[in-house]
């Protein structure tokens, strides 16, 4: 039976500043809020025995507004280089690796950062074939993959394949991006069973329940490909769950034929920090290159276009200026070409990680939705860290200003990235409140809407869910305690305690 009602708590629906102390969940559905007694009687009339809360705080349950689906459950089963302080150390944790699996796997390593190595880079390919075995290591970011000789055979890649990078013989280092990435990981974990790929599934939509989730924007079709989205589609069923498939193509057909309303998500416009390929005007404070741009203007608006003329979501993933730029260019281009279309389209960006004031201003006028990543800076900005030595003192400062966001009205919702940081809602709305830069910090009352109900408004799904409201759709976080009254410092420090999902309980912590 899919009810469910809490007394002796402290009920926070998101919605007009009310606060009650008990609910009740029938069928599925919220169908009552107010006081114990109001809430006991109602449960007594359905059947329902009604759990003392003991004064723990409920929430709408979180919303996770970009998560790699299938990378997080992969992920999962490689060995983790983030830690790893030089290159020594991540060719030790793979040769280790390598000993312990059986005959014809992989080496699979994963979350390798490049900035927290001493050498300032990843090994090359020489340097990896010290493992006698193929290997295939992920960058931290998914923005590039490095493999040795015997990998780099086993996949077929072909040297004058766009990505492939080249050492100072001419010869491929190893090190694949761009075209090269792609069709690197498609071969590879394209290689992998059904069964495992099932599995991965189902380890992100535990994690997911374990951290108070029950809603998942997934950004998917990078790795094995397009086989991943028809994999977790069939399993949509099963999962008890709410995930929303973002499709990672530039084929709007797929999507529709799928029967699809939501495309992109993660079609690179741009790269990443880390890997020094997010666009900027300006060139890296420690490299001789300002990134680039993957597409052209035209891709760009044409598929914006086609977006509206559709009536789909589409989103995509920015992180330098000049990727904001072009989006909202193309964005602007396409509304003002269908102004019919200005009042309901759905169009949304990924991470809008360093944009200029004007592209806040521009984003927020439009109505564009922004998904972004509090614990990007939280965990990697600030003082001493890759984003300043990447980008410098003045430019690092103003990355992915929270409150500059909310001010220009952009409803942002907040996700992680996953696994680029943890799938872990509280550490989201902790990171919001605690930037690196206080003027970019927001409140916890603001962090917690950026994964409830503005996270519901930026996922087209505040009309079932997102907050407390009778009729919408049951499902509730139980907290130790309240994140927006606790001491800011200890947010990320909160419990679990329950997650339920359509008025079943799906997780107890």
């Amino acid at each position: 039976m899919n009810s469910i009602a809490y007394v002796n708590a402290n009920v926070i629906p998101m919605e007009r500043g009310e606060r009650h102390s008990a609910i009740l969940v029938r069928d599925g559905k919220i169908r009552a809020l107010g006081t114990d007694e109001q809430i006991a009687a109602a449960a007594k009339e359905a059947g329902i025995t009604p759990r003392d809360a003991k004064g723990a705080t409920i929430l709408p349950a979180f919303f996770d507004c970009h998560v790699h689906i299938m990378i997080t459950g992969e992920n999962a089963s490689g060995v983790d280089l983030f830690d790893c302080k030089d290159i020594a150390e991540v060719i030790n944790l793979l040769q280790e690796e390598e000993k312990r699996l059986p005959a014809g796997r992989w080496v699979f390593g994963k979350r390798l950062d490049e900035s927290r190595l001493k050498e300032g880079r990843p090994p090359v390919m020489s340097e990896l074939d010290a493992i006698p075995r193929p290997v295939f290591v992920a960058d931290r970011g998914k923005h590039y993959e490095l493999v040795n000789s015997a990998a780099y055979k086993a996949l077929n890649i072909k040297d004058d394949m766009e990505g492939v990078r080249l050492g100072a013989d001419g010869k491929p280092n190893g090190r694949l991006h761009d075209e090269a990435n792609r069709f690197a990981s498609a071969g590879f974990f394209g290689s992998w069973s059904k069964e495992q790929r099932e599995d991965a599934v189902r380890y992100t939509a535990n994690l997911a329940l374990s951290r108070g989730i029950t809603t998942i924007n997934g950004m998917e079709g990078m790795d094995s490909g397009d086989d991943d989205v028809t994999l977790i589609q069939s399993m949509m069923p099963e999962l008890p769950l709410d995930v929303k498939v973002f499709w990672c193509t530039t084929d709007a057909e797929k999507v529709v034929d799928i029967g699809f309303d939501l495309w992109g998500g993660d079609i690179l416009l741009d790269g990443s920090i880390g890997s020094r390929t997010a666009a900027f005007s300006e060139k890296y404070s420690d490299g001789d290159t300002g990134g680039y741009l993957n597409y052209s203007d035209e891709e760009v608006e044409a598929w914006v276009d086609e977006a509206l003329k559709r009536d789909l979501c589409i989103s995509f993933h920015c992180i330098g200026e000049l990727a904001m730029t072009q989006a909202l260019n193309a964005m602007e281009k396409a509304l003002a070409k269908r102004p019919e279309k200005r009042a309901n389209h759905r169009l949304r960006l990924e991470h809008f990680g360093f944009p200029t004031q004007r592209d806040i201003d521009r984003c927020g006028r439009m109505g564009i939705k922004v998904s972004t990543q509090p614990a990007f800076t939280f965990l990697r900005g600030g003082p001493g860290t890759v984003y300043r030595s990447r980008l410098g003192e003045a430019r690092e400062r103003a990355g992915y200003p929270l409150r500059r966001f909310l001010d220009a009205g952009i409803v942002v919702g907040g996700g992680s990235d996953s696994d680029i940081t943890p799938m872990d809602s509280l550490l989201g709305i902790h990171a919001a409140v605690n930037q690196p830069y206080p003027e970019n910090a927001v409140t916890p009352y603001e962090a917690v809407r950026m994964y409830t109900i503005d996270a519901a408004r930026t996922s087209f799904l505040d009309h079932e869910k997102g907050s407390l409201a009778i009729g919408k759709q049951g499902d509730l976080v139980v907290l130790s305690e309240d994140p927006m009254t606790v001491d800011p410092r200890r947010i990320r420090d909160i419990k679990v305690l329950a997650t339920v999902y359509r008025g079943k309980v799906v997780f107890e912590g």
